[in-house]
């Protein structure tokens, strides 16, 4: 393989908030080019992403004893496609934990209902697909609650046609010894409600760009409290900062406290670098094929190194892969090489 001088970057915990690259030491650095191999689609070249940050709610929860004479009933909401928070968020995909918190605000407005545990989802960068509940609800209407479920779940199913696996289970359940109090699971059920999630805003200067989102990604029980796990991403800082002012503002109403992580810089495209016109006509040379430009709502790390590095000119591309953070991720072999062509002819014709 022909190439000039080489630095070789590998960095840690991406996945979970790009920390290993935001404790960089950049005198490590001297090369002003950086190629970033981390995009998921052929024949495009991403030249830009979001900023991101994260904030997790802790609303303390009184606990008590089962209602009296209550059935425990266990509901749970599975079968979602769920995927990456920043790839797929605009996608109809829809979130486990805010249909299920819908499911069961919607039977409280029917009939009694005493929510006793909420949890779902998991990871910051993943779109819940499972979440699930325990309630108390009195014998006589453990029908209609029942029904009422069962008419949300229909209509999720017709509002998410691409949902087809969409379940929501309803069975009998073992009572926990200490579930949290009518008052206490009213004020969860009504935080998981009001809290943002899903596309805030679009971009106005790329076309079908996500500019502003925020993921609803977990809910637990966890010492006394409710804990719930938020991740918000723009390419317009401002806009970043006053959707996690909009979270905090959520927070205080409901009485939870807030902490908020210190979160990544987005990387603003710049369509004219010398870099991206060498690797764009390097590719329709290879390829026959324009390499289309692309910005990202996802995070990458370019960002936080254009920041810690002015002046560094960067281009991201990749081989083929489909259903990130999924069940269902995987990666189309042959592309594996192709893209390997094409980054070893790109190093050589930045050496000559």
């Amino acid at each position: 393989m022909v190439h000039g001088p080489l630095e070789l970057l590998f960095t840690i915990d991406e996945e979970t908030g790009l920390n290993g690259v935001s404790d960089l030491d950049p005198s490590l650095l001297s090369g002003k080019l950086l190629l970033n191999l981390d995009t998921e689609e052929e024949n495009e070249v991403t030249i830009g992403c979001a900023g991101a940050g994260m904030s997790t709610l802790s609303l303390p929860l009184a606990s008590g004893s089962a209602p009296a004479g209550g059935v425990a009933l266990a509901v749970a909401l599975t079968g979602l496609k769920g995927g990456h928070s920043g790839m797929e968020i605009h996608l109809p995909r829809g979130n486990a934990i805010r249909l299920l918190a819908r499911a069961l605000y919607a039977a409280s407005l029917a009939k009694p209902v005493h929510l006793g545990s909420l949890r779902g989802g998991g990871k910051h960068n993943a779109i819940p697909r499972e979440a699930s509940a325990v309630v108390f609800v009195k014998p006589e209407d453990r029908a209609a609650v029942t029904a009422v479920l069962k008419t949300e779940a229909a209509a999720m199913q017709a509002e998410f046609p691409a949902e087809s696996d969409l379940r929501l289970e309803v069975r009998e359940a073992e009572a926990a010894s200490t579930p949290w109090t009518a008052e206490a699971g009213r004020k969860a059920l009504a935080l998981v409600q009001a809290l943002p999630h899903g596309v805030l805003a679009m971009s106005q200067d790329i076309k079908g760009l996500v500019e502003t989102s925020t993921n609803l990604a977990a809910v637990e029980p966890k010492n006394g409290s409710l804990e719930v796990l938020l991740s918000t991403r723009s390419s317009v800082d401002s806009a970043l900062q006053a959707v996690r002012q909009r979270i905090r503002a959520t927070a205080d109403l409901a009485g939870a406290t807030v902490e908020e992580n210190r979160g990544y810089p987005g990387w603003k495209p710049n369509p004219r670098a010398d870099l991206l016109r060498t690797f764009r006509d390097l590719h329709q040379r290879i390829t026959g094929k324009e390499a289309a430009l692309r910005a990202v709502h996802a995070g990458l790390e370019c960002g936080i190194i254009g920041e810690k590095v002015p002046g560094m000119e960067m281009i991201s591309f990749g081989p083929l892969i489909q259903g990130a953070h999924s069940p269902d991720e995987r990666v189309h072999v042959a592309s594996v090489e192709r893209f390997y062509h094409l980054l070893t002819a790109t190093l050589a014709e930045l050496a000559a």
